[in-house]
């Protein structure tokens, strides 16, 4: 991956122009929250992506047909055209993640005000509520791997991503240490108290000491929405060893087929954490 040094006068979206490349795809290479923020000096990965048409694979065969006991809404919360990249793939992995916000439309809006094609295909309400927000066959940017651990974007587009609105880490209050909060505000924001057993689980992982819950609904939508795509893509229905479930391990994960979790692509990332039960997923 080229590097570039940004000069006094330059713009993201002229550095763009320049390589020739998605204005998105430079911002995801980079991890750019702020795009007004360049600084001269800064060192950008410039990413090699394709948009040869005569790169992509053969057409996928036509998906199962859904479960009469799953129902997705794929018009809700759809993505326009130009939030997520309409190339098909062929599929061979599921990822996890959680949206750390507490629910599908604030996770939507997001997406939405910040079109880099960022996104993932399904979002799983807290009630249970499914949602497509764009074809699975299709990909957009969701795992934020960089360098030639992921060269030309292969995870993300060989990959399905399933967002599960749930806020994610909590911290103990500074005043008040019955009170668990979760991240708006520096973690000032509350989330429950210890009393609320239901809310949390206490369980130690990459820093944080407690997670919050995932309702029963929400988790028994996700293991049918699981199970359908990977019958629907043919994706094999097993989860890593044990040993590599909760590691960053690139080595590992770089030829795995099945159902992973960001953070197993990400070693800064806590999704989906320890609150969420990964083994009824595959059991």
């Amino acid at each position: 991956m080229l590097e570039y040094i940004v000069q006094p006068g330059n713009s993201l979206s002229g550095i763009a122009k320049k390589f020739g490349i998605p204005l998105s795809a430079l911002i995801a290479a980079n991890q750019i929250t702020d795009p007004n923020q360049l600084k001269v000096g800064q060192k950008l990965l410039i990413p090699s992506v394709t948009t040869d048409q005569a790169s992509l694979p053969p057409p996928l065969p036509p998906t199962a047909p859904l479960p009469s006991a799953l129902a997705i809404d794929r018009k809700k919360f759809a993505l326009a055209p130009g939030q997520f990249f309409a190339q098909e793939f062929t599929k061979d992995l599921l990822v996890l993640h959680f949206t750390a916000g507490q629910s599908a439309r604030s996770a939507y809006d997001t997406w939405r005000a910040t079109p880099l094609q960022v996104a993932t295909a399904y979002i799983v309400d807290t009630d249970g509520s499914i949602y497509e927000c764009f074809s699975p066959r299709a990909w957009a940017y969701h795992l934020g791997v960089t360098g030639s651990a992921s060269a030309n974007w292969k995870h993300d587009k060989r990959s399905i991503g399933i967002e599960i609105a749930n806020p994610g880490p909590l911290v103990t209050d500074k005043t008040n240490p019955q009170q668990l909060n979760w991240w708006p505000g520096d973690f000032t924001s509350k989330w429950c108290t210890l009393a609320e057993t239901t809310k949390y689980v206490a369980a130690p992982y990459r820093g944080f000491s407690h997670f919050a819950a995932f309702p029963t609904g929400q988790t028994d939508a996700v293991i049918a929405l699981v199970d359908h795509l990977c019958q629907a893509f043919s994706i094999p229905k097993v989860l890593a060893p044990t040993a590599q479930q909760t590691e960053f391990d690139m080595t590992f994960f770089n030829t795995f087929n099945g159902i992973a979790t960001h953070q197993n692509f990400r070693k800064d990332k806590t999704d989906i954490g320890p609150a969420f039960p990964l083994a009824r997923v595959a059991p």
